[in-house]
């Protein structure tokens, strides 16, 4: 079969002769890829119809022998990045006859599960490519002249988004090729005029069971409207029958015309195969036939399945120590559960203690940065301000107290404190042994500032009388 295809191909190539050109439109020609490198027809296609992870090379020549007129040549390797979501690249090369296109091609899809069976699939191809004049025999007639054709040359990056809903095996797909593209280099300016060819497409794919030396089997008929700037708006069928060992296609375009192809799967992952379009429109009417040969090779792994031999039914013996042995089993089976479960319950509490060990780690280790932060602050004493400051103090934590009032005796000290409570606050005091006072103060503070604040504000308006600041530095 291989040698056949390649005789093949090899006769029909070299049976075509030189046509005259025709006008074309600036289009990829990608209408009747329907199994590899589809993703060129609509981004989304990369999902499922581009098989991945595969690298697949398509290349079509127009009307004519492989060294004359348009050809378009795409190479993608499509990787499958999780159950919903594909990434792809490749390299393109699109001649119109016009002008020569060659560079590289991005593309992602991902899939988004609406409902049960229903699905809405988003893609987007870059590409960046290097626009030039193609061979000056085709710039002829009423073509535009060379020398002014050479302002459009450059480097152009082009945007190219799709979507299609899928609802089970029926999808409904649109793509805009170049929705968006700009000049990165040329002498036409920064702009670049959006190509905006609208294709939308209606697809089902009808799973047929021929045999299981064939895998599984389907039937892709394809109806896509294609709408093309400065050319008539183009309507085709594309019909496929594929299996895991070949496949077999047909197709009609309103201006390219109908179309023929097959091709084979050699060990279920390389596939080769080729197709020929017949132009019958009124411009193609003298034209030969048009040439598109696809090769793919899928990465994924393929399971062969094997024929087992048929078991023979086991002869089961009455056995009388049968039934202790499955109670003896039974039993051993519940004691170790129950020292699983002792174990894992023993865990939980070792990790419940080792998290609290660490928790009271981290608050010693924050009062620890704390003191060190209130000893090591400097305190610069505005003029005329009381305050007092001490290294330490028996039973005072570090820090600024505002101070409301001092006394010598208890009787004094507790009707003030009583006093305090009255108005709403919640006074504290500490008695200093080196000068027998009792010392009422309303706060403390981390820092100087927030000290003076309170004090300068009267506490917040709080408390009017006056107060002052009591420092514990805290070595």
């Amino acid at each position: 079969m291989p040698k056949f295809l390649v005789c093949f191909f090899t006769m029909v190539i070299c049976s075509l002769s030189w046509g005259q050109e025709s006008a074309l439109p600036s289009d990829f020609r990608q209408h009747s890829l329907t199994q590899f490198n589809a993703s060129l027809f609509n981004p989304t296609y990369a999902l499922d119809w581009n098989n991945p992870n595969s690298l697949s090379i398509w290349t079509r020549w127009q009307w004519q022998s492989i060294d004359g007129d348009p050809t378009s040549i795409f190479a993608n390797y499509t990787h499958q990045l999780n159950a919903s979501s594909v990434a792809g690249g490749g390299f393109l090369q699109h001649n119109t006859g016009i002008f020569l296109y060659t560079g590289g091609n991005l593309n992602f899809a991902q899939t988004f599960e609406l409902d049960d069976g229903v699905g809405l699939m988003v893609g987007l191809n870059v590409f960046a490519f290097q626009q030039t004049i193609a061979d000056e025999q085709y710039v002829q007639g009423d073509e535009p002249d060379p020398v002014a054709l050479e302002d459009l040359e450059g480097f152009k990056v082009q945007f190219t988004p799709g979507l299609r809903l899928l609802v089970n095996r029926f999808s409904v797909g649109l793509a805009l090729e170049n929705a968006v593209g700009f000049n990165v280099s040329g002498n036409n300016g920064s702009n670049m005029e959006s190509f905006q060819s609208i294709t939308g497409t209606l697809s089902n794919d009808f799973p047929i069971q021929l045999s299981e030396g064939l895998g599984d089997s389907y039937v892709r008929p394809v109806i896509y409207v294609k709408s093309v700037p400065n050319g008539d708006t183009q309507f085709g069928l594309n019909g496929l029958f594929s299996t895991s060992k070949f496949w077999v296609q047909g197709g009609y375009n309103s201006f390219y015309g109908p179309s023929g192809g097959l091709g084979v799967t050699i060990s279920n992952a390389f596939s080769v195969g080729g197709l020929m379009e017949f132009g019958t429109d009124d411009l193609l009417s003298e034209e030969d036939p048009t040439i598109e040969i696809v090769a793919s090779y899928h990465f994924g792994k393929t399971k062969l399945k094997e024929k087992v031999p048929p078991e023979e039914p086991e002869v089961v013996l009455p056995n009388p120590n049968r039934r202790e042995e499955e109670i003896e089993q039974q039993r051993r089976t519940q004691e170790q559960r129950e020292l699983e479960a002792r174990r894992q319950l023993q865990r939980e509490k070792d990790s419940l203690a080792e998290v609290q060990r660490i928790k009271e780690q981290l608050e010693l280790q924050r009062e620890k940065d704390s003191i060190a932060l209130l000893q090591n602050q400097k305190v610069a004493v505005r003029p005329n301000e009381r305050y007092e400051e001490v290294e330490s103090e028996d039973g005072l934590e570090p820090g600024f107290y505002l101070i409301a009032n001092v006394y010598g005796t208890k009787k004094y000290f507790e009707n003030f404190m009583k006093t305090l409570r009255g108005k709403g606050l919640e006074p504290k005091s500490f008695y200093r042994s080196l000068n027998k006072y009792n010392y009422v103060y309303l706060e403390r503070y981390n820092t100087m500032d927030e000290a003076r604040k309170a004090r300068d504000s009267k506490f917040f308006g709080k408390y009017m009388e006056k107060t002052w600041i009591f420092r514990v530095k805290g070595n």
